[in-house]
C-alpha cells in the first residue's frame, strides 16, 4: 500500500465536492464490474470479509429466524457466523474424498427441511458437483456456491459460482446469477449494510503494511504453528474462545471501501500471473508425491481446478506439522476442527455435536496441506517431502 492511499484515506476532501463523496461507491463498482465479468456472474457486489457477504446472501434468498441452512463439515467459522448472524440453525452434512459434501448426506434430510446448502468448493475442488445439485433441488433446497478457494475454477467448461442462485467468497465478493436476485441484494444491502469506516480501512491497511515483509517467511511459519499449537493446548484444557452470541444483523455487513476495492482490482488484474504460479506447483506436488509414493487428492474429470493449497492424509498429523513448524515450513493442519478454530464447549455454541459427522471428523485427524503459491520452490518441496516420508 502506498503512502498516497494513506493521505487519501485520512482526507478525502482532496477530491473535489460530489467526486470526493462518491470515490468510495465508483471505485467499489468498477471492482464489481470487474469481478462480475471474470466469474461470468449476472452482477457482483464487493464486502469487507466474506462473512458479510454471505449474511446479505442468505437473506436475500429469505433466511428467516430458525431456518436451516445446509453446511459442510469441514469448514471455518466465518461460514457458521453469518448462518447466525440471520439467526437461522447450520445443520452439518458429513464430507467425502474430496473434502466437500458428501450429497448422500443431502438427500437423508426431508423434502424442505434444509431452506438453503452452501457448497463448499473446498481448496478449489467442487466435489461430485453434479450430485449435489441434483441432491437440493431433490430435497427443495436453494443452493450457495462457497468460491472462496475456487477463483477461475469450472466444471464442464462453466464457472463455479454460476451453478447455484449465487455465490460468495474471494475476498468479501458475492456474485448472483438472475437480475431478481441481484435486485434483492441491492434491497438487503441498503436495509442491513453499512460503509467501512475510513479509519478501519487505513487500520487494516497499515496492519498489511507492516505485517507484509514476514508474510510467507520461515519466522511466519514458525510463529503460525506456535499459535496454532498454544491454541490447541488452550482448546484441550476447556478455554472458550467463543462469545455466547453472534453480533446483530444490522450494521454487521459492510461493503468494501475505496482502499480494499483499489487492491482488490489490482489482485484481479495479476491474476493470471499467480493461476500459472499455482498450476506449476501443484504439477510439482503431484511429481513429488508420485515419486515419494503418496497419494494425489482425487480430482472429478468435470473440473478444471486451480487449488489453493494440496492436501494430504498422513498418520502423524501433528508431527508433521510440528517439524515444519519449526522449519519455517508451510505445512498447515487446519481445519483443527468440523467448524475451525472452535473446539470442545464452543462446537456446541455453534450447534455442531461432537461425533455427528465422524468422516469429518476423522479426516481432520490426518489432513495436513501444503501451499500452491509463489512462496513455495523446489528447495522447500524437497524438505517438506523428507520430513512427511520421514514420519
Amino acid at each position: 500500500m502506498q503512502i498516497a492511499d494513506f493521505i487519501t484515506a485520512l482526507n478525502p476532501s482532496t477530491s473535489s465536492g460530489r467526486a470526493a463523496a462518491n470515490i468510495e461507491s465508483t471505485w467499489r463498482r468498477k471492482y464489481e464490474e470487474a469481478f462480475a465479468r471474470f466469474a461470468d456472474a449476472h452482477g457482483a457486489r464487493a464486502f469487507g470479509l466474506g462473512r458479510h457477504a454471505l449474511a446479505i446472501l442468505l437473506k436475500a434468498l429469505d433466511i428467516q429466524p430458525g431456518d436451516k441452512v445446509g453446511v459442510c463439515a469441514f469448514t471455518c467459522l466465518a461460514v457458521v457466523e453469518a448462518v447466525r448472524v440471520c439467526n437461522a440453525i447450520p445443520v452439518y452434512l458429513d464430507i467425502d474424498e474430496h473434502l466437500c459434501i458428501d450429497p448422500q448426506e443431502i438427500l437423508i434430510q426431508d423434502y424442505g427441511t434444509l431452506k438453503v446448502v452452501i457448497l463448499q468448493h473446498t481448496f478449489g475442488n467442487p466435489g461430485r458437483l453434479d450430485q449435489l445439485l441434483a441432491a437440493c433441488e431433490k430435497i427443495g433446497a436453494k443452493t450457495i456456491e462457497d468460491c472462496a478457494h475456487a477463483p477461475d475454477c469450472t466444471w464442464n467448461n462453466k464457472k463455479l459460482g454460476t451453478f447455484g442462485e449465487g455465490a460468495v467468497g474471494q475476498g468479501g465478493m458475492l456474485t448472483v446469477n438472475s437480475s431478481r436476485l441481484l435486485a434483492e441484494v441491492d434491497r438487503q444491502i441498503k436495509r442491513f449494510a453499512a460503509p467501512v469506516s475510513k479509519r478501519t480501512e487505513l487500520i487494516t491497511a497499515c496492519r498489511k503494511w507492516l505485517y507484509h515483509p514476514f508474510s510467507q517467511s520461515r519466522l511466519d511459519c514458525y510463529l503460525g504453528y506456535q499459535y496454532s499449537r498454544l491454541r490447541s493446548m488452550l482448546r484441550a484444557r476447556g478455554t472458550s474462545f467463543l462469545k455466547d452470541g453472534f453480533p446483530v444483523l444490522a450494521g454487521y455487513p459492510r461493503q468494501a471501501g475505496e482502499m480494499k476495492a483499489k487492491e482488490k482490482l489490482k489482485q484481479l488484474e495479476e491474476w493470471p500471473k499467480l493461476k500459472q504460479t499455482r498450476l506449476q506447483n501443484t504439477a510439482m506436488i503431484e511429481e513429488y508425491f508420485s515419486n515419494a509414493g503418496l497419494s494425489l487428492w482425487p480430482k472429478p474429470p468435470q473440473a478444471n481446478i486451480t487449488l489453493m493449497r494440496y492436501p494430504l492424509r498422513v498418520y502423524k498429523k501433528w508431527e508433521i506439522v510440528h517439524k515444519g513448524g519449526i522449519r519455517g515450513l508451510d505445512i498447515a493442519g487446519w481445519y483443527s476442527s468440523p467448524v475451525h478454530p472452535l473446539g470442545g464447549k464452543d462446537l456446541a455454541k455453534v450447534d455442531y455435536k461432537e461425533g455427528s459427522c465422524p468422516r469429518a471428523e476423522g479426516t481432520i485427524e490426518r489432513l495436513i496441506h501444503l501451499p500452491t503459491d509463489e512462496s513455495l520452490n523446489e528447495r522447500k518441496m524437497k524438505a517438506m517431502i523428507r520430513i512427511i516420508t520421514d514420519l
